[in-house]
C-alpha cells in the first residue's frame, strides 16, 4: 500500500505517518480519515456495486459474513434499489 521511498521493494510496516502525510496533503483531517476508514469504504463500495457477500468476505480477508456486514454501511437508496429489483422480478412472473 505504501512503498518505502528508500527501498522500493519494501513497504512500510507502520503506515500511520505516511498515511497522515497523504491525508493532510489532501486537506483532510487525519483524525477522521484512517486506513481503517478506507477498509470500511472499500467494503461498502463493493457491496453497493453488487458484489456478493461471500466474495467480499474473501477480498477483505474476513473470516465470517457477520464481520463483512459490520463493515458494509447500507444506505436507504441501496436498500430501495434492491427492493425495486425484487419487485421487477415478481412483475415478470
Amino acid at each position: 500500500m505504501f512503498p518505502s521511498p528508500i527501498h522500493p521493494k519494501n513497504f512500510y510496516v507502520n503506515i500511520r505517518e505516511p498515511f497522515e502525510r497523504v491525508t493532510k496533503n489532501a486537506e483532510l483531517d487525519p483524525k477522521q480519515i484512517t486506513p481503517h476508514t478506507l477498509r470500511h469504504t472499500t467494503i461498502t463500495h463493493l457491496v453497493q456495486a453488487g458484489v456478493d457477500l461471500p466474495t467480499v468476505k474473501r477480498i477483505s480477508g474476513h473470516k465470517t459474513l457477520i464481520m463483512v456486514e459490520r463493515y458494509c454501511h447500507q444506505n436507504g437508496e441501496h436498500i430501495q434499489t434492491a427492493m425495486d429489483k425484487l419487485e421487477e422480478r415478481y412483475k415478470a412472473l
